[in-house]
Formats: structure tokens, sequence, C-alpha cells
């Protein structure tokens, strides 16, 4: 099932699609609650404790409140004012993912955007009016963006042009929620965004988290079980996603740095990382890097690990991506 994402997702319309392998946690000293959250459904599960119902409320509340701050769909949201004034302090938060957010840019050398809503919103557009963009337009569009040019002085953020955080928001929202499951004496749980995930601690049976990565062409199928914790993951895929105009179908994933939209894309991409934010924004920049280039990068960075399956069905892995296989 598609959720329409409260997030726009950068640099493309991803859907996460991660099926988290565990065991009734009612019947093993663990407790669930799952609401709608960032446009996808939030699960939270966490071992069973005095005041644990109150500590999954405040979890919730806290990730509703990250949502309105960073939401471009939120007319009072912090994001959205930065938009509008492309100049101005910003809140602790906000900076940190707009570091962290340049961190990634420059790691993928522009292949994860914060600055690209203008290209994406330009082949919207396009498509809607039922005219291919053109070149020149293309061209104009990309001169405007470029993680490059944001530039940050103290707490002050200046913009060229409006960015969107959903590449990387939802991995952060996630993270913070696990800090402050964390600073409650929290010992073992599990946070699932809709394929943005972070564990720590064990699971109910007492070993690490098993989470099952789906099959792209296989409903409720899963290609590989992996065992992790203390870690970020993040799932993206959708092989049939496109964009239709006048007859013609564009990929539904635009390159930043060419602006156009990308053809041959993976169907789906795991990424594991250190935390979920991380995660999150590889696993947007992989699409648009290719399998290639992604297990290369990866394999370059510390803490993190890819899985890749391309078109055909065909999965490929960082080289120590199937040692998370194992029990």
């Amino acid at each position: 099932m598609k959720i329409k994402a409260i997030f726009c997702v950068v640099p493309a319309f991803l859907a996460f699609i991660i099926l988290l392998v565990t065991h009734k946690s009612a019947a093993t000293g663990f407790v669930f609650r799952e609401e709608p959250a960032m446009g996808t459904f939030v699960k939270i599960t966490i071992e069973k404790s005095k005041g644990c119902e109150k500590l999954l409320d405040e979890s919730f509340g806290k990730i509703k409140e990250l949502e309105r701050k960073f939401s471009i769909y939120g007319t009072e949201s912090e994001i959205n004012r930065l938009n509008n004034l492309r100049r101005m302090q910003v809140s602790d938060g906000l900076l940190f993912l707009i570091k962290k957010s340049i961190e990634i840019s420059s790691a993928t050398e522009g292949a994860f955007d914060i600055t690209v809503l203008p290209l994406i919103n330009l082949y919207r557009n396009a498509e809607k009016e039922g005219i291919p963009p053109s070149d020149i337009r293309i061209g104009e569009t990309v001169n405007r963006i470029g993680w490059q040019k944001i530039e940050i002085k103290g707490r002050t953020v200046e913009i060229p042009c409006e960015i969107d955080m959903g590449g990387i928001a939802k991995g952060y929202i996630v993270d913070k929620t696990a800090g402050f499951l964390k600073d409650k004496g929290v010992e073992n749980a599990l946070i699932n965004a809709g394929g943005d995930i972070y564990c720590f601690g064990k699971n109910p049976k007492g070993g690490k988290w098993s989470i099952g990565i789906q099959d792209p062409f296989k409903k409720d199928a899963v290609k590989k079980i992996i065992h992790v914790t203390e870690c970020g993951i993040a799932t993206s895929g959708d092989y049939e996603r496109h964009l239709m105009i006048k007859g013609e179908k564009y990929g539904h994933i635009v390159n930043p740095k060419t602006g156009k939209s990308v053809q041959d894309f993976p169907a789906g991409v795991t990424v594991v990382a250190r935390d979920a934010a991380t995660a999150d924004a590889l696993a947007t920049a992989f699409y648009v890097l290719g399998v290639e280039e992604s297990i290369e990068l990866a394999e370059g960075m510390e803490n993190v690990e890819v899985m890749l399956i391309d078109g055909k069905g065909t999965v490929f892995e960082s080289a120590n991506f199937s040692n998370l296989a194992a029990p």
C-alpha cells in the first residue's frame, strides 16, 4: 500500500518498503504501539516496564512535534519560515539537519541535495501541463540550486532556494526518538517509521533485531533477513513509479547535478549505518548513483553497508553486508 508522504522525498518520490521480522511482543515482555505519522505508520516496540505506556505517549508526541517543525506542508513550520525568508537563525535541530545534509552531499558529490526542490517541482509541473521541461528550463533550474550555495554563520542559515528535508528528516526523527527512549532508561527498543529504522539492545528473544528486506518484485516476499542492533536502517524502492509527460515515461528520480530524470535506477536500496539519518540520506543518494558507484562509495565509508536490487532482480552488496545476515 502506498501512503502519501508528508515529507517530500529528495530527490524522488520513494516508497519505503521494509518488512520487520519480530515475534509477538506482548507475550515476551515487550509492548508496541503503531500510529500514523510522517506520511506512513510509525511502530515503536519497547520492553515492558512501569510507565511504558506513558513513554509511548511521549515518544509519539515528540515525533509529531518534530514532524510539524520539518515538514514543508506545514505553513507555520520552521522549514517553511526559512524557505520564505531565505536567511534566518534556526533551531539546533534544523541546524544539525542542514549540516548533516551538507556532509552527505559532499560525500556523494551532490547525489543527495536538499536544494533540489525547485527541480522536482519543475518535473511535477511538466507532468501537470503535459509538456516536457526544456533543456533551457532544466539548466536554469540547476543553476539556481546547489548544496554548496548554502551559507552558515553561527546559527544563521542562508539558502539559495527552497529546501526540503524529506530525504533525511524522517531518519533524524527516528534517531531522536531512540535517543529519548535511551535517556528514559529503555535498554531494548526498535522504532520503525515506514522503512526508516533504529534499533538498540535486544529483541524479544534476547538476540539482535531481525529485519527482513522485502523483494520489490514479490509482494510480502523477503529477499534477505539481517540481524542488527545499535544502528539505523533505511530501505527505499519503487521500481514501477514514473512520470508520464506527453505520453512518454520519465524516471521519477531526478539527478540534482544534471537536472535529468534518472532512467536506470535500482528497484530497491537498503542502507545500514550508524544512525537512521545517515542511512535515510544515503538511500536517496544511492538511487541516483546506481549500483557500481553506490557500492564503491559505501565501501569507502565507515560503518556503512548497502544492498541494491536492480531492475532484473539481481542483488548487489557491499563487501561486508553479508555479515549482517549472521544471527
